[in-house]
Formats: structure tokens, sequence, C-alpha cells
């Protein structure tokens, strides 16, 4: 009898082992995101007869509506331009001190995202507190956009009053994103009245039939490039927090990726199997880690607001910012956004190089 106890206990202690030595996983759920109420019945809105704030006589909003060549002498050449849904070009700019990333069409700048301290986004600024905001904007719940014959009334809720405001400076916008857990601005959005509307998340229900679906003729370049946006923005907001960079690992954003393709699959109907869990699906990596997380969005088309929704989150946030993660990967598929985390054992040697040999 005492030797089966005695057997007994050893199993147990090496399952404990086995248990405490594995992997940790953070997998939060889904965060979806909730647009804003739209209506576009013209009939029934009226016309504002105030243009909202006076339009900034400086910073990187007076670029809005001009040549993207003037865009280029202020700052140079882009680190890089990314292809965008409906024919835009994305200029983005990365500076140790700050990120921008501009949307450009038929060489007419768009709209401006601005992080950090190296673009000037007056009036507003990262870090700026929102007592400060609230003291010189004027915040209204209901926007009146009237385009094409049309008028829109957009309205914010509760939850968009803390965390995405919307401003209008005569004839352009600005939504700011706010990190309502430190109360302090992350980055604001600068736009032209086009890109409001097409852009922003939210459903716009048109006079003679439902909006046509943004997410139907998305590019493999598009998906790529807002792959790498979120992996900079994400970076710079760990930075901002007084974090290390993650650094890029191909097999992770495999990871990742599989999981965007998944959902929108099941979503469509294209697929009735359950979608993997993380676990399973960085049994790619082959190599020993200590931990790893997920982080997940759908119905987006903007990157900063992707990152924006997850800092806002508590259990994505930390994810986010966990100091013990060195490697990530993010893929996205359409409106689907996966980004996938992991804790490396920097006892073992390997290289992107040694991954792609692998392959």
């Amino acid at each position: 009898m005492k030797t089966m106890v005695r057997i007994g206990v050893v199993i147990l202690v090496i399952f404990l082992i086995g248990f405490y030595n594995g992997p940790s996983f953070q997998e939060n759920e889904e965060l979806e995101n909730e647009p804003f109420n739209v209506d576009s019945n013209s009939d029934n809105v009226e016309v504002p007869s105030s243009d909202g704030l006076t339009r900034p006589k400086s910073g990187v909003s007076v670029f809005i509506g001009e040549d993207a060549d003037s865009l280029k002498e202020a700052y140079g050449e882009p680190d890089r331009t990314d292809p965008g849904r409906n024919e835009l070009t994305w200029y983005i700019y990365m500076d140790e001190d700050g990120y921008m990333q501009a949307a450009v069409k038929e060489n007419k700048v768009k709209a401006l995202f601005v992080m950090g301290n190296a673009y000037d986004s007056t009036p507003y600024h990262t870090g700026q507190s929102v007592q400060d905001i609230y003291r010189f904007t004027m915040i209204n719940s209901e926007i009146v956009v009237e385009n094409e014959g049309k008028v829109y009334q957009l309205e914010l809720s509760e939850q968009d009053l803390h965390t995405r405001l919307l401003v209008q400076f005569d004839d352009i916008y600005a939504q700011l994103m706010i990190d309502s857990i430190s109360n302090t601005l992350m980055g604001v959005y600068y736009l032209d009245k086009e890109t409001l509307l097409d852009q922003q998340p939210y459903e716009v229900s048109v006079e003679g039939g439902p909006a046509a679906e943004k997410d139907q003729l998305i590019r493999d370049e598009v998906n790529e490039a807002n792959e790498r946006q979120i992996f900079d923005i994400v970076n710079y907001v760990r930075e901002l927090n007084g974090l290390n960079g993650l650094e890029w690992d191909d097999r992770i954003a495999e990871a990742a990726r599989e999981l965007s393709v998944m959902r929108k699959q099941m979503l469509e109907g294209d697929s009735d199997q359950d979608d993997s869990g993380l676990s399973d699906r960085l049994s790619l990596l082959d190599r020993t880690y200590k931990s790893a997380g997920e982080n997940t969005a759908s119905q987006y088309y903007l990157t900063p607001a992707v990152v924006h929704g997850w800092l806002n989150s508590e259990g994505h946030r930390d994810t986010m910012l966990n100091e013990m993660f060195t490697h990530t990967g993010s893929g996205v598929y359409g409106s689907y956004f996966t980004q996938d985390f992991v804790q490396f054992d920097q006892s073992e040697e390997y290289s992107e190089s040694t991954a792609q040999n692998e392959q």
C-alpha cells in the first residue's frame, strides 16, 4: 500500500513540474469595433451654421488637402510607402521620438495620424491630459457632416466621449485617441470630410440601398501593410510606456495570420471548423518559449484604431504592455486583426535566418 502511495506521489510531482514548467498563455476575447450611430436622412438633420473650431494654422493638419509633395518638402521622403484601401497610399514616417502615417490619394493628403513629439500635431500632442483637452476643445456628442448633397449626423456614445472624441476644425476633423487608463492622449488623427465618412468605424445607411461592403476587395499587399503598421505602432506604444520594443518573427506572424483568415472564413460560412488555439498554432516555432499572448480585433479598417482599442481594454492592454514578451508577429485579413506575443527562452540561440532556413 505504501508503495502505491509513493508511486502516486511521484506521478503527481512529475505532473505538477510539467504543468508549472510549461508555457503560460494570455488569450483575450476578440475586440469588436463598436460603430458610431449615423443618421443619413438629410430631411431630418439640420446643417449647423457654425463649422466648429478654427482650423489650426500650424502643425501637420495644415497639409490636409495639400499636395503630397509639400509634406515631403517639410518632412523628407517617407521611411516607406504602404498601399491602403480605396486607392490610398500611406506615407510612413518613423522617428525615435514619434510616428506618423499620412494617407495620400491622387497626390493629395487626405489624413494624418501622429504619435509622439517628432511631428507637430498642434493643438494636441501625445501625453496631453484629458483635462487640458477639455479646457479648450468644443466637445459635441453629435457631429453633422454634409457631403455630396447628403447630410450625415454622427452620434458619439458615452464611451466615445471618453476614448475617441471627434472635433471639427472648419473643413477638417480630428479624432482624438485617448488612453482612458492614463487619461492622456495616445495620438491624434486629422482627416478630411471624405475620409471621415469612408474610414471611420461606423456603418452608414445610404438612401436608395445599403452601404457597400468595405471588406470585399482588400488586397494581400494591403493586409501585409496593415501587419507592418500594427507592429510599428504597438512597439512605439510600448516605448512610450517605458518598455523595450519587440522583435518581429515570421513564424509568429504566420500563426497570427492563420487565425485572422480562419475567423473571416467562419463569418462568411466558408469554414465550419472552430479556430485553433494559440498553443496549436505556435507549434510551428520549434523553439522553447516561456509564455505567449494574443490580441484579436474585428471590424476595423484603420491600424491606429486597432491599437487604440486594445489599449483601452484591460486584458488586451496587459498583453500588449507585458514586459516579459520578446517577439511578436501580426496577421491581418480584411477587417480581422491578430497580434501574437511570445517570450522566448533567451538561453537558446536563434535568428530569423535560422527560422527561414528550417522552413
